[in-house]
Formats: C-alpha cells, structure tokens, sequence
C-alpha cells in the first residue's frame, strides 16, 4: 500500500493484543517524506465480531492530536476493508494537509469506510465528516475567520475522491462546495476541481474586504472554481 509503520515501543495488552507508543505513519514513496501521520499511544486487539462472521480482523484505537480515531480491518477482495470513526481530532495538529499561505484550526469527527488495495493508498469509500470551530487565518485577513461548524459527504472511487456536499454555518463567513480531487501518490500533486460559493455576514464585511477584493468576482450565487494541485491551487 506504500505506508510503513514504525514505534519507539511496544508491550502486551491484557486480555489480548498490543500497546504502541511514538507511533508513525509514513509513507514509502519519496515524494512525500516524512510521517503522514503520528500517535502517541495505540492499541491493537483482535476483531472478535469479523472472527464470529468468518472475516478476522482487527481492532486499532489511536490517540490522535487530542482525540481519538477507531479502525477495524479486515482482508477484503485482495485488499483491506477499513471502518472507521474519529471523534475530536485537532485540525491544526495534524500535517497530511496543508493549505497553501494559510492555516485551519478547529476539531474534526466523522466516520466512514475505505478498501485500499496492496498497490494504491485509497481505492473505494464513502463517509461523512464534522467539524466544530473551524477557523482559518490568512495573510490577506485582518484576524482569523470564523467557519464556524461544517459537515460534509464524500466518495472515493478508484483514487478520485469525490466531495457530494460541503457547507458551513455560524461563522464570518457561509461556504458550500462540491467537487472532486484526484488524489497522487504526493498529497500536494492531488488535482482539484471543485465548485463552490461563499456568503459573507455582514458584520464581518470589513474584516474579509481585503480578501473578498482579491477573489474573480463578488460573493453570490455565481460559484468559483478551484482548480489545478493542492500546493499550487487557482480560482477562477
């Protein structure tokens, strides 16, 4: 699948299964160095329901940037199916996404299911995502901008991920997308193509001016376009 997990150490956990502690997720692709993703503590126990229904598999509950996600895998079609659910992990901790001249912040929780198959990081999946506080804090904005609460809906089929709905609430500023990324082995090479609108509230018209004013046309109906890689994105 070209990812490789590594520990500083590791122990028995009682009745059956393991402790990993400095866990790091990495991959083994030279365009992407460095972990994708780091735990400080993992537990790794048999899946006793997937043994009850013929399909073994197991159990991994992470710690991860203050929250906590939740895996069950089990082999699947030449591949791995994966369940998954997080609860509360911290945007701004994490490094497998960075945008470009900005930064987010806020908590993420979601749950879904994937199938990756032995050669690719993601083939097949669906899920559904929340996030509470969101903030982004850019150059071109006089203080952080509030997003306030966001939900999501997406697809992945054969590594093109395909976001069905995307709208925020309660914050400076209202945004809706839908679209899709093809996603590359380098994170930063996935390919946009992504439509969406933005509504500024009105007592925050001041603090995005600068922004807004940057930006093909007027907030409205009329939606942008995001297109090109996610470390060089254009808007048009």
């Amino acid at each position: 699948m070209g990812l490789e997990v590594s520990s500083a150490s590791q122990s028995a956990s009682f009745p059956f299964g393991a402790r990993l502690a400095g866990v790091r997720l990495s991959s083994t692709r030279p365009a992407y160095p460095g972990p994708l993703i780091e735990s400080p503590a993992v537990t790794i126990a048999p899946a006793f329901l997937s043994m009850l229904t013929l399909h073994p598999g197991v159990r991994v509950k992470a710690a991860l940037y203050d929250g906590v996600v939740n895996l069950t895998l089990r082999p699947s079609g030449g591949g791995t199916a994966i369940s998954y659910d997080l609860d509360s992990v911290d945007i701004a901790s994490q490094r497998l996404i960075a945008i470009p001249g900005a930064a987010a912040a806020g908590t993420l929780s979601g749950s879904g299911n994937l199938w990756l198959s032995y050669g690719d990081i993601a083939d097949t999946g669906d899920g559904e995502l929340s996030a509470t506080g969101l903030t982004l804090t850019s150059p071109f904005a006089t203080s952080p901008i509030r997003l306030g609460d966001g939900h999501s809906k997406f697809k992945l089929d054969q590594g093109t991920l395909t976001i069905e709905e995307l709208k925020t609430s309660g914050g400076d500023l209202t945004l809706t997308a839908a679209g899709t990324i093809q996603l590359a082995p380098d994170p930063g090479q996935s390919e946009l193509a992504i439509e969406f609108t933005l509504s500024p509230a009105p007592a925050a018209a001041a603090q995005l001016a600068a922004l807004l004013a940057m930006l093909p046309h007027p907030p409205g109906p009329q939606p942008y376009r995001l297109t090109g890689p996610l470390n060089a994105p254009r808007i048009n």
